[in-house]
């Protein structure tokens, strides 16, 4: 890779390792910690973890209106600013309810930062290297666990001290992301090697009277996208919420949930490698390959929910489908959006993120009637549906090859 394109990896990769590993999951990883120090009920956690969602979906739709107005760079800092304030007061919560506010102000984080990168991309990367580009970026979440499961692992009585450490890493990023992104509206366009849009440059779809109602995004090839989506958000919403505890109930100690974390954040790593397989093999290929996996991570809970061996596998599964899934959601919208990257994106992550809520709440509803390992497998048999939404590209890539 080009330094700037490998800069801007990696400088996305650190904003959404914030987002998501520290922001976002770390109220679960700390789930315990909260319980006892601030003496919460479940069902008040409960209420505190759905409030995220919440807050996670209105950034996003705020970041996605933000996209047509403003340069990446605003909903990209403000992604940045919002999880190390909310970190912070989680770091000097002296109540339940104080940690709660903070809890959800960091949530807001990913939905601000992670769609404008699909823009910055577009207009700062050459078109041949996007793919690769928004592979590293999109596995920081990955990254963020890697450091967030050990450290809720160790932290013990020094949680505060662990939060603002993670709100420090947000202000570094932050100013990171600052500096690489353009800034002022009025600096003079030009295109990149590679076909980049020029910089500055207003979109093609901007203007029509479609596109002010948002009904660009219904277009015809955005529906298996929204379809994989969805079913992708119901899945690993689903497994982000009940791996843990299916674990627990089976008899695991309290210390499998980081330790799981950990081992997807270390195998999600090569969620890096996303774009250059899609290149080689293709997005529907790869797209196939990943929801496989996945639905393969999700069973393996509800065949053996005890055992050391099949949690390390499912999360050894999931890490890589996981952050593979994130990958191919950024490339492939960027292809069926290409004049509108962050709010086509930001289309696609609003129905991953009704999934996310939807899946659960439904999924843990069935749980209650014929328990958590159960529903594991048909969650796993939900996820494998997405298949029929991957068809499309797959015919398009060998039509490609033919011609």
């Amino acid at each position: 890779m080009k330094t700037h394109e490998l800069k801007l990896g990696l400088a996305g990769m650190s904003m959404i390792a914030v987002a998501f590993g520290f922001a976002r999951y770390g109220y679960g990883l700390f789930v315990p910690v909260f319980r006892e120090e601030f003496d919460l009920s479940t069902e008040t956690l409960g209420l505190i973890s759905g409030a995220t969602y919440a807050s996670y979906l209105a950034g996003l739709l705020l970041a996605g209106y933000l996209s047509t107005k403003l340069r990446p760079r605003i909903p990209i800092l403000l992604g940045g600013l919002c999880a190390a304030a909310g970190m912070l007061l989680i770091a000097v919560a002296p109540n339940g309810a104080v940690m709660a506010i903070g809890a959800v102000l960091a949530s807001t984080s990913p939905g601000w930062g992670w769609a404008p990168f699909s823009d910055a991309v577009d207009q700062l990367i050459s078109a041949d290297a996007r793919g690769r580009t928004l592979s590293i970026i999109s596995t920081g979440t990955a990254a963020g666990l890697i450091l967030a499961g050990p450290i809720a692992l160790i932290a013990g009585p020094f949680w505060r001290a662990a939060w603002v450490a993670f709100a420090v890493f947000a202000l570094v990023s932050a100013a990171w992301n600052a500096r690489l992104l353009p800034g002022k509206a009025s600096q003079p366009a030009h295109f990149h090697a590679g076909g980049g849009r020029p910089l500055g440059a207003p979109e093609a779809q901007g203007t029509t009277t479609s596109d002010k109602k948002w009904r660009w995004t219904l277009i015809r090839e955005a529906h298996p996208l929204y379809f994989v989506a969805a079913l992708f958000g119901v899945g690993s919403a689903f497994y982000w919420t009940y791996a843990a505890d299916l674990a627990l109930e089976a008899g695991l100690p309290e210390h499998v949930g980081p330790v799981l974390w950990t081992i997807v954040g270390v195998t999600g790593i090569t969620g890096v490698a996303t774009g250059d397989l899609v290149r080689r093999f293709g997005l529907g290929g790869v797209l196939i390959a990943a929801l496989i996996l996945l639905a393969a991570a999700i069973a393996l809970p509800g065949v053996a929910p005890g055992s050391w061996v099949t949690v390390c596998a499912s999360a050894a599964l999931y890490g890589p489908s996981f952050m593979m899934m994130s990958a191919l959601l950024a490339v492939w919208s960027s292809r069926v959006f290409p004049e509108r990257p962050t709010a086509g994106f930001s289309a696609a992550l609003l129905l991953l993120a009704v999934g996310s809520i939807a899946g659960p709440a439904a999924l843990g509803i069935l749980a209650g009637g014929v328990g958590l390992a159960l529903s594991f497998l048909v969650t796993a048999a939900v996820t494998l549906t997405g298949l029929w939404g991957a068809l499309p590209e797959l015919r398009r890539h060998h039509s490609e090859r033919l011609t």
